[in-house]
């Protein structure tokens, strides 16, 4: 089950709309840029690899028709980062990765669900690997009809 972020969570949030000439008839492209912290986080006892995965969605943009919504895509990458060792000595791994990022037209919303999965992993005695926060670019196409 994915971990759902409320939109007043996303921090430092910029959208920028545009007229353009685009494919299947699309005249508008919405850029939306921002972050958010979560926590993921995977903890070692001993000196077996253990990983954590988790997905997060978010729900941002305007609203659309499917008939209006053309395609989206996004990015992300890991903003912050944590690890800690407890009195652990050798060989520590410590690993933070995004697995994938998508973004397509949420039928229930009307919106764009952002969702990203990621991992984090760790290795050695009482380690811990922690994400805290992503921050995001998402571009949607959509045809809108001139008012």
């Amino acid at each position: 089950m994915a971990v759902k972020i409320l939109p007043n969570q996303i921090q430092n949030i910029q959208q920028i709309e545009a007229v353009v000439a685009g494919p299947d008839d699309a005249n508008r492209l919405v850029i939306i840029n921002g972050q958010f912290d979560c926590y993921l986080q995977a903890s070692s006892q001993g000196p077996n690899y253990v990983s954590q995965k988790e997905i997060f969605t978010v729900l941002i943009g305007p609203v659309f028709t499917k008939q209006q919504f053309v395609q989206a895509n996004a990015t992300a990458s890991v903003t912050k980062t944590a690890f800690s060792i407890i009195g652990g000595v050798g060989q520590d791994n410590f690993s933070w990765q995004i697995l994938g990022v998508d973004a397509d037209w949420d039928d229930e919303s009307g919106q764009v669900e952002l969702r990203i999965e990621a991992q984090v992993a760790c290795s050695g005695p009482s380690q811990n690997a922690t994400i805290n926060g992503f921050a995001f670019n998402v571009t949607i196409l959509a045809a809108v009809a001139a008012v």
